[in-house]
Parts: structure tokens; sequence; C-alpha cells
């Protein structure tokens, strides 16, 4: 029979949803890892017993432990970055994943990232905590009314009409799109954006990027690879608070489905009729990395052995943002999530960096701020969501940074810190 694990983040990301990934990858045969929403800004990372360090964004999180990576249809694909982080991992471990790519993910253009990087620049302190790869503006211009605007992997073939679209891009779709959407012209983005948004070679660079791409990818439909493997791993990027149906954090979400919603319509899709395990990720306390509502954000980290050396400050995202672990918000989030489950699923709830909390760990119940040993963790956290989370099967936490320390607390079962 075969076994289909699904990985989301509970929150606003960044909750260990590669980590989590790498292992189920690891602890599997015949296993494909299936990237299933969003695109390059989801950056999960993973490090290795044997000290191996990567940040994946376009190849999933079990690409150490060499099982293949399927961009399924809502992936959006950047032929730019995928190239970048393809030599990256040749370059720096000598591998060369298998991806296998849906032909109908949507592409991003060199000219998504710069007017979405323009945009929010001149936003400043109204910026929407955009990553700036893009992605909004590549589901907005696959939108358009307008056939040659449009680009998925099938259109990247035929390079003599392929050309032909870039071109009506640069010269017609990006004035356009500034015009009607931000009411701006070129002229009036800062000077770096409008050079490189008019850049004469952006053609042919585009060109070489696509051709790469397509050399290192096989094209392939849900219902082949359902059917080529025994195990499915689907790695959610980003989280159930940046969906992009969640109205009360509009415009401070993302451009997909984070939660569920996506893997039901494959499963549905491909008749998938084996075992589901879906394991919701958050930390032991929150983070926020990008703008937007945070209730009960904190004005310095919650624990002084927090260490993030991935989620560093940047241009768009400023600086992480920290939070006590709120009980109220992550069952809420996962009770909405749960709304789109039409298989029998077994849940669990998965608690990462538990090694860097202090002796007490601070979280939030019924709005009230408390506090327990981190030693009875995870007895806590178990006697809060049995009874509010339905189908709770297992709730785990990890305790540092590589696959050996998931720990399980197995139903009843009194759990210690070690144990």
């Amino acid at each position: 029979m075969q076994h289909c694990s699904i990985v989301i983040g509970s929150l606003w990301g960044d909750e260990g949803k590669g980590h989590m990934t790498d292992i189920l990858c690891n602890n599997q045969k015949n296993t494909v890892n299936i990237r299933f929403n969003g695109g390059a800004q989801a950056s999960h990372t993973v490090v290795t017993p044997d000290g191996k360090r990567h940040a994946f964004r376009h190849f999933g999180a079990g690409t150490f432990s060499s099982v293949p990576t399927y961009l399924s249809k809502e992936f959006i694909v950047n032929p730019v970055a995928f190239v970048f982080e393809k030599n990256e991992l040749e370059e720096q471990f000598g591998i060369k994943p298998t991806v296998l790519v849906h032909p109908g993910c949507r592409v991003t253009t060199i000219w998504d990232v710069f007017i979405n990087q323009a945009v929010e620049a001149m936003r400043g302190k109204n910026r929407h905590g955009s990553c700036g790869y893009g992605v909004n503006e590549t589901v907005e211009r696959n939108k358009h009314r307008r056939y040659m605007f449009r680009l998925r992997v099938k259109d990247l073939f035929d390079e003599q009409t392929l050309r032909r679209r870039l071109t009506y891009i640069q010269d017609e779709y990006v004035p356009m799109r500034l015009k009607e959407e931000y009411g701006l012209t070129i002229q009036e983005l800062p000077k770096e954006y409008q050079e490189l948004l008019t850049y004469p070679e952006n053609i042919e660079m585009s060109m070489f990027y696509i051709r790469e791409f397509l050399e290192s990818v096989e094209t392939i439909g849900d219902l082949a690879v359902a059917m080529k493997f025994d195990n499915l791993v689907f790695e959610g990027a980003q989280g159930l608070l940046l969906d992009q149906n969640n109205v009360e954090y509009y415009p401070h979400v993302t451009s997909s489905n984070t939660g569920i919603k996506n893997v039901m319509t494959f499963l549905k899709g491909t008749k998938f009729y084996g075992q589901v395990d879906i394991y919701y990720m958050s930390r032991c306390y929150l983070t926020r990395h990008g703008a937007g509502p945070f209730k009960n954000e904190l004005v310095e980290k919650p624990y002084e052995n927090i260490n993030d050396p991935t989620n560093i400050p940047n241009e768009f995202q400023g600086a992480l943002r920290f939070g006590y672990l709120d009980f109220d918000l992550l069952v809420h989030e996962i009770q909405k999530d749960l709304k789109n489950l039409n298989v029998s699923a077994k849940i669990h709830v998965v608690f990462t960096c538990l090694d860097q909390v202090d002796s007490e760990v601070k979280y939030i119940e019924n709005g009230i701020i408390k506090s327990v040993a981190a030693s009875e963790f995870l007895n806590v956290a178990w006697s809060i969501l049995k009874s509010k989370i339905r189908r709770l099967y297992k709730i785990h936490a990890t305790n540092g940074e590589t696959r050996e320390f998931l720990i399980s607390y197995k139903n009843e079962e009194p759990w210690l810190m070690g144990a």
C-alpha cells in the first residue's frame, strides 16, 4: 500500500518544514519529494549528521537523501533561481538531483522579480513583507487575458515562439502592469530598476537560463508520479497564516494555498488510496519574517539560545520577529485547515527548536501567558491539543537541527527530555 506524508507550516513559515521533510524522506524507500505550492521564495534549511547544510528553494528538502523532487502544477518555477541552486548543489556537495516538473507549472521571469522588488522598495514602511522573488507578479501575469503574456513550463520548448513571448513581456506587459496596477511608469522607478527592466540582453539571458533549466528536468504529470513511487512526501511552503485566502492578514499573505488543499486535489485526481499522515509544524516559540500583524509580538527574542543562520535580516523582510508559542492561534489554524481534509488521515503536531528554549517554555493558552519546565513541555502540549484537534495521533519535538534528534510522544505515555 502506498503512503503519503504531508508537511505543513502551521503559522508564518520558518517552522522547520525542511527538517521534517528530510526526516521523512530519509526513512522511506522509493520516495518522491513533492513541492506543491509557492516557489523559490520558500527556503527550507536541512542540516545532515555529517555537516552538510543547505537552504533548499527549488529542490526538495529530501535531496540529501537522494530522493527525487517533483514540482507539481501549483509550484512556481523560476529558471534563473533553479540554475543558480543546481550549480551550487553540484559545486558544494557534488550532487546532481533528479527533478520532475509538471508541464503546467507557471514560470517566473526576471521582469516579475524586478517589478516585485522595485514596487516593494518604493512602499517604504508600508511594505507587504514580500521576499522579492516575483511570485505574486508571476501569478497575476498568468491571469492576464492575453495568452502571449502567460508562461508555463510547456511553453518553454519552442524557442522561436518563446523569444517572441519574452519580447512581448518586456516591451508591452511591463509598462502595462506598472501603469494599471501601481500607477507608475518605468521612469518613476528607482534608476537601478529602470535599467534592469529595459536591459537589451534580458531576452537572451532568459533564454540561456531556460535552456539550462529544461536540460536539467523531466516533464511529467501527477498520475505518472503517483504510479511510479510508493511513498509521497509533500513539502509545503510558508505557513497557514500566509495563505492567500486568509483575509484577516491581507495584504501580508502569499499567492498560494499553504495548507492541505492542493494536496487533497492531487490525491483525488490520482485516486490515491493509501495511508495519509499530516505533520503540522511549529517552533517552540513563534517567528515571523516580514511585515504584517503579529499579536503578542515580543521586543526581543524569548530565549538566549535561539540561533537562526537562515533567516538573516534582509532588505525586503527585515529582521526575524518573535513571540511566545500561542496554542490558541496554532489550534485555530490547524482546525481551519483540516476542513479541507477529504481522506482518512492521522494528524501529527511537531514542535521544532526545543533545544533552543530555556529551562522553562512560555506559551499562551486561552489568552493567558503560562510556563512549563522544558522537560514537561510535550506532556503539557499533548494535554492541550488532544481534545482540540480532530484525529490527533501523535505529537513530536526536535531537540537539534539534524534528523536523529526527532522525539515522538507516544499517546498517553509520559515523556521526559532525552527519552
